[in-house]
């Protein structure tokens, strides 16, 4: 079972391993730390790694204050493609990918540590 136990400002832990660089995370346990292309912006990049997974929710930590920006190109593409897009602060998040999860759904996340 996949499970964010916490956030805070510069670190995430996930079934009791921390992390201090953004991460991808999947419905299927994988997790990546990742750094994106543009600072502080969820690009193409970071959407075309989480579209391998094939999920059907995609949900965007935009850091602690929801600074982090999601680039034009994201938007479209997702809506292009029919897939629902939930975007929030880190903490909430993580919570939303936990209750996603508890309910069965192919749930892929990118999670911003800072902003």
């Amino acid at each position: 079972m996949v499970n964010i136990s916490s956030y805070e400002f510069g670190s995430i832990t996930i079934d009791g391993r921390s992390y201090h660089e953004d991460i991808i995370i999947c419905w299927n346990g994988e997790v990546e730390e990742i750094r994106t292309k543009e600072r502080h912006v969820f690009g193409l990049p970071e959407l075309q790694k989480i579209m391998k997974k094939k999920p059907e929710l995609i949900i965007v930590g935009k850091g602690a204050s929801g600074l982090c920006k999601i680039s034009d190109k994201v938007r479209e593409e997702v809506e292009e493609k029919n897939l629902k897009l939930i975007e929030s602060v880190s903490r909430e998040a993580m919570n939303k990918f936990n209750e996603a999860f508890r309910q069965g759904k192919k749930v892929s996340a990118f999670i911003h540590l800072t902003c």
